[in-house]
């Protein structure tokens, strides 16, 4: 006997009703994903088009302010008075 025919899980053929069957996403059958190509435009409120508008915004504010400071540590900025 193999360690593999060990660990395979055998047939369940019956099963009591105060009993739970606990199967390993990984031995699991396989499932059908979700085609996001086929959803269309989500339908959203104008508060929550103006909050991820300033969402967006404020990321990127955050990038440029990043970005500065990278420039600024490489001494791009740097005055030197000859």
């Amino acid at each position: 006997m193999t360690v593999l025919a060990f660990l395979k899980a055998s047939a369940i053929d019956h099963i009591s009703e105060d009993q739970f069957v606990v199967v390993h996403p990984l031995d699991d059958v396989g499932e059908k994903k979700v085609d996001t190509c086929s959803l269309g435009r989500m339908p959203m409120t104008i508060s929550v088009k103006i909050s991820l508008m300033a969402l967006r915004g404020y990321l990127a504010l955050m990038m440029l302010l990043v970005f500065y400071h990278v420039v600024d540590l490489a001494g791009v900025f740097t005055h030197n008075p000859n």
